[in-house]
């Protein structure tokens, strides 16, 4: 609480801001509860201890009471707050990166059938109850694996298209995302099976929203005489997991047969003169 209080009453601030995220928690308030948990673990942890405070009526500072000549040197100066309060979340963020390592590992060497709250404490070196404060329990540690995966993808694959990059440019990319997409989900598809959410909620989801709507900028560049907003559901309807895994596990259809049906689509739908070409 010393160091609560000593931050100018931030953190009270930020914990009342994060309670509607707690109501209805998904992976990205999750990931924003949990920094916050360690931040404010860090600090109580590293914070100096108190001295304390002076009697009532007695003058804080020595040197305003006559006492010039007491020899008592001022006191240091603390670190300044602000370079504090960027350390402190750099070492949560390094946190949060080293479980979200170990969880990952343990995902791909053992199945998600081995991935337990104590196996990732065990992996990280932490304490179990440090994974709980994190993640709240495993379908949270699911979703934080997931939203990591997520944002590797977007930040490779959703950046902005100029209006004069023209249609080619943006054939060139839709094609490339599909691509993307099928690779990454055959690396990960027992996670994203694992972490798909209701039929109810699929379409509200974050990740879904910005898909259509990169696939929608895409596709009213690439065949503007089409229906963008609608037919990028369509083309979305091709990456869902469930549908790739039905087409790879039950279906035996190879991952390459699955790039170049993607391939055709866009083809397809963008009326193409040129057969599609595959993707390295």
């Amino acid at each position: 609480m010393t160091a609560i209080h000593e931050n100018g009453g931030r953190f009270i601030t930020l914990l009342a801001d994060l309670l509607p995220l707690v109501e209805k928690p998904d992976a990205a308030a999750l990931h924003t509860v949990g920094l916050a948990l360690d931040l404010i673990e860090t600090v109580t942890q590293e914070a100096p201890h108190r001295q304390a405070a002076p009697p009532p009526g007695a003058c804080p500072c020595p040197s305003m009471a006559g006492n010039h000549h007491s020899g008592i040197p001022p006191a240091p100066r603390k670190p300044h707050l602000r370079e504090d309060s960027r350390r402190l979340r750099v070492d949560a963020a390094r946190n949060h990166a080293r479980l979200l390592d170990a969880a990952a590992r343990i995902a791909q060497e053992h199945g998600l059938k081995h991935l337990t709250m104590e196996a990732v404490a065990t992996a990280a070196g932490v304490g179990k109850g440090t994974v709980f404060r994190r993640f709240g329990d495993r379908t949270g540690l699911l979703q934080a694996l997931l939203q990591h995966s997520e944002d590797t993808f977007q930040a490779a694959h959703l950046n902005g298209l100029d209006q004069a990059d023209g249609r080619d440019k943006a054939i060139q990319q839709l094609r490339a995302f599909g691509v993307a997409a099928i690779r990454r989900y055959a690396e990960e598809m027992e996670l994203q099976i694992a972490a798909e959410p209701s039929p109810d909620q699929r379409y509200r989801r974050a990740p879904r929203r910005s898909y259509h709507e990169r696939v929608s900028v895409l596709l009213s560049l690439a065949a503007p005489e089409a229906d963008a907003e609608l037919f990028s559901h369509a083309l979305l309807g091709y990456l869902e997991p469930a549908l790739l895994r039905h087409l790879s596990d039950q279906c035996n259809l190879p991952l390459q047969r699955l790039e170049k049906g993607w391939l055709e689509l866009v083809s397809r739908l963008t009326q193409e003169a040129t057969a599609p070409h595959d993707v390295a």
